[in-house]
């Protein structure tokens, strides 16, 4: 009894209640159905892979057309003829392969990602500056032989249409193969359970074939170190008009 005249229970270790703690690591490893969508969500994520496209090769053609206008009308559409040459799957498969090459060779240094969900890194090979000054030296050298390089401007529609194509094919088998993966591989943004958004914002974390991180190369190799051979197009076009 206190000074009031109340009873009162002195608190023990035997009636304190437990504090219940979050299983931190159990939160870790959930699929995340709650996330906060990102690109406008699922609306962005059913425009953005149709539209993206389609305003390529729009501007592909415009740029192509003798006007070269936004405004013309009616717009610069390309026939089916155009969107197809033998050719251009044979050049963007050559490509790809040789920077898939690039890759795996032992050039640079190997530094380990951050710490996963299951405690473990990844190693990473540092050298896409190495298959960049290797992309150019080849590239320089096909010029210095009298590669025809400029066509590669004759073949901008197909080489789009294709790359296009492909990036729709290797998205879905990357889609269809995250469901064989261990739950801790799986990206917390890119499991929200709406294939729409999830197809877009990837499921896998860090897809892998063996050591070859496909995420990794995607991002770096083919596409940002391809704009080196616009310049080599482009050298190679001015010298066969003039």
């Amino acid at each position: 009894m206190d000074a009031l005249g109340n009873n009162t229970v002195p608190s023990t270790p035997l009636n304190r209640r437990p504090i219940m703690k979050r299983n931190s690591q159990g939160l870790k490893q959930r699929p995340s159905h709650d996330t906060e969508r990102e690109f406008g969500g699922t609306l962005g994520a059913l425009c953005i892979p149709i539209l993206l496209p389609l305003t390529v090769m729009f501007l592909i053609c415009v740029s192509r057309s003798p006007e070269a206008s936004l405004l013309q009308w009616p717009p610069a559409l390309p026939s089916t003829d155009q969107l197809w040459d033998p050719l251009a799957p044979v050049l963007l498969l050559g490509w790809i392969s040789l920077h898939a090459l690039l890759y795996v060779l032992p050039l640079g240094k190997v530094s380990e990602g951050l710490v996963l969900r299951n405690g473990t890194r990844l190693k990473y090979p540092i050298n896409g500056f190495h298959s960049l000054c290797i992309s150019g030296v080849l590239l320089m050298l096909l010029l210095g032989l009298g590669a025809p390089l400029g066509s590669l401007f004759e073949l901008l529609l197909p080489l789009a249409a294709c790359a296009i194509a492909g990036s729709y094919l290797f998205s879905l088998y990357l889609y269809i193969r995250s469901f064989w993966v261990p739950s801790h591989a799986l990206a917390l943004g890119g499991n929200t359970g709406n294939p729409l958004y999830d197809f877009f914002i990837g499921r896998e974390l860090n897809p892998r074939i063996g050591n070859f991180d496909l995420k990794y190369f995607c991002e770096l190799r083919p596409g940002l170190i391809g704009w080196v051979s616009h310049p080599a197009g482009q050298h190679g076009q001015f010298t066969s008009r003039y």
